[in-house]
């Protein structure tokens, strides 16, 4: 008897120091989300936005394995906490989120955990914020839908007229759109043009760390004829090119969600490309004001070995 209770309190001593010294975090949350990885990512590293915090903590995003991993730094209620994400894709349509909490105050708030007498108000809090949080997350993901084509297409041939802008957060795209469409519109009108297409963006350079892009917005017309661009507008032709293709449905602000999902498909089906998105958009937000039926394709090049 005396044997077993000795290996009995060894062990209840040896899970005690591995819970309190060695586990390498303190909490664990899980929850789901709608959409692939890619999607959710890029959802996780905007988690500030969210307004599941009683303050405006200061959230730094740190070392990640695009659309698999992700850590950040949070300041919350005078501690600071390590957040360690990891997503795993359960179908295109939903990702199983793993949330993974480590304090600098550990020891204090795991003894905290262990004490049936403590009221966890620490613990309480975090699960009621991130519970929020993964509550929001889905309410988020109603507002949009991004469906991903299993099969490589080609893009359309475009020949255009656009305009180009720099250094612009991805965020801010659709404001840059509204800023440009007035001189492609004026252009159309001084030169009696007709679209032949639908008004596209074609990124030119996409900074992913700073989520910061280069982009045409361009208007699809018949460039054999005797015009020459000005100040407002220059010409583009782009070639057609073997692309993932996305169907986003859902405001154009948020349109680059798409992007996010095909780079994850590109990386996970072993493809190498541009990361350079094109986005056709069939609706005009001037006179459709029902963004959830708002659809644009969204074509990202890559190279196949077929």
């Amino acid at each position: 008897m005396k044997k077993v209770l000795s290996t009995v309190l060894f062990l209840l001593v040896l899970g005690l120091v591995w819970f309190l010294f060695i586990k390498k975090y303190d909490y664990r949350f899980h929850f789901q989300a709608k959409y692939g990885p890619g999607v959710v990512y890029h959802e996780l590293k905007s988690l500030g936005e969210f307004s599941v915090f009683n303050s405006s903590p200061d959230i730094k995003n740190l070392q990640s394995e695009p659309y698999q991993i992700l850590d950040q730094e949070i300041d919350f209620e005078k501690d600071e906490l390590d957040l360690h994400w990891e997503l795993e894709r359960l179908n295109d349509s939903t990702t199983d989120v793993y949330l993974y909490v480590r304090s600098n105050d550990r020891i204090k708030n795991r003894l905290a955990v262990l004490n049936p007498f403590s009221k966890g108000e620490f613990v309480d809090s975090l699960s009621g914020i991130f519970t929020d949080f993964g509550k929001k997350l889905r309410t988020k993901q109603q507002d949009y839908k991004v469906q991903l084509l299993d099969s490589i297409v080609y893009s359309p041939s475009l020949d255009c007229i656009c305009r180009s802008a720099s250094n612009i957060k991805v965020s801010q795209k659709a404001s840059q759109m509204v800023n440009d469409i007035v001189p492609l519109e004026d252009f159309l009108l001084d030169h009696d043009l007709k679209l032949n297409g639908y008004p596209f963006v074609k990124i030119t350079r996409w900074d992913r760390d700073e989520n910061i892009i280069d982009f045409d917005f361009c208007f699809p017309v018949n460039l054999a004829q005797d015009i020459k661009p000005d100040h407002r507008v220059n010409f583009q032709q782009y070639k057609a090119t073997t692309s993932l293709k996305a169907i986003y449905n859902g405001n154009y602000r948020s349109s680059d969600f798409a992007w996010y999902d095909l780079m994850n498909k590109a990386e996970k089906e072993g493809f190498t490309t541009s990361g350079l998105p094109l986005e056709i958009f069939f609706n005009n937000p001037k006179s459709d004001i029902n963004a959830p039926s708002w659809k644009a394709e969204v074509y990202l090049p890559v190279v196949t070995t077929q």
